[in-house]
């Protein structure tokens, strides 16, 4: 006696298992994409923080009100908390003396320095003399800006 049977696959069940194959493969290969698109991200972020609060630092160091009168060009020479509102968007990063970081040199830094009011600082800072100090550090590749806000009293 002979048995008809058959081994192996046809053609359509064939095609059908390589179109699954080739879609499963194409969404794992997008999700890898994305995720090596973005790893930079969070460093990147990071590293704004962490530049914005040099700013700050530096900036909340510095006198409310200018005690001497000097020259105000350029970081070195600042001498009070206002003298920094020269910083406008667009500005490299640098060190205090103006010597570019070249590490660095993706990013950008504005300052914005105004004395609270109750429509800028609320109520709470309105009594005393307050200064509100935004430092704004963005970043030309992933096109995003991190905003880091202070306040300054005179005390």
């Amino acid at each position: 006696m002979i048995k008809n049977t058959q081994a192996g696959v046809t053609l359509i069940e064939l095609v059908i298992s390589i179109v699954i194959i080739s879609i499963a493969i194409a969404g794992v290969t997008a999700l890898f994409i994305g995720t090596s698109t973005t790893s930079a991200d969070p460093m990147v972020r990071a590293q704004q923080l962490a530049i914005a609060k040099s700013y700050i630092d530096e900036i909340m160091m510095q006198p409310y009100e200018n005690l001497v009168d000097g020259a105000t060009t350029g970081r070195a020479n600042y001498n009070e908390v206002d003298d920094y509102n020269a910083i406008i968007a667009g500005t490299a990063i640098a060190d205090q003396y103006g010597n570019s970081i070249s590490a660095l040199s993706g990013y950008s830094v504005e300052v914005v320095v105004s004395l609270c009011t109750v429509s800028s600082c609320g109520n709470e800072l309105d009594a005393v003399s307050a200064k509100k100090i935004i430092v704004s550090i963005s970043h030309a590749g992933l096109n995003t800006t991190i905003p880091l806000t202070a306040y300054r009293t005179d005390y």
